[in-house]
């Protein structure tokens, strides 16, 4: 796969990339694969990199309870990043799949310095805000506080 040019062609928060910026962006990043099933990111730890899935689905859930489905071309983790808060959601492959996994560093000196990027980034988030708060059992699951006091 020609992930350069996908992810310039399909994924909206690097439309507005120079050559150069993305290919600093995938040479600092890496491809990884995941079997159906296997966990990506987990719910309560601290983002460590923005996901973009290259092929396959990913599901993100809380609790037993799906947020939503993220198909080639979407990405994940962004709130976290944004923010600084733990992710609200288990990221788990849905069938195989594989996924950029760009580090935090070059999101945050890379992605956030480049104005469109965060602007498609906080679209990204506040569609998702919405369909999470339009739906209550799906608002609660994102919410909700572990009862495990150790994260486990």
């Amino acid at each position: 796969m020609d992930t350069l040019g996908f992810i310039k062609g399909r994924v909206g928060v690097f439309k507005d990339f120079s050559a150069d910026r993305l290919k600093q962006l995938v040479d600092g990043s890496r491809v990884r694969s995941f079997e159906a099933k296997e966990a990506i990111m987990h719910r309560g730890d601290e983002a460590t990199h923005f996901g973009v899935v290259l092929n396959g689905e990913v599901v993100a859930g809380s609790d037993g309870q799906m947020l939503g489905e993220l198909k080639a071309g979407d990405t994940f983790g962004e709130l976290s990043l944004m923010s600084g808060q733990p992710l609200l959601a288990d990221f788990v492959a849905k069938s195989p799949c594989e996924v950029l996994l760009i580090p935090v560093s070059l999101f945050q000196s890379i992605i956030v310095a480049e104005p469109s990027a965060v602007q498609t980034i906080s679209r990204t988030i506040a569609d998702r805000m919405k369909m999470l708060m339009a739906d209550p059992a799906k608002a609660a699951a994102a919410v909700r506080e572990s009862d495990d006091p150790y994260g486990l």
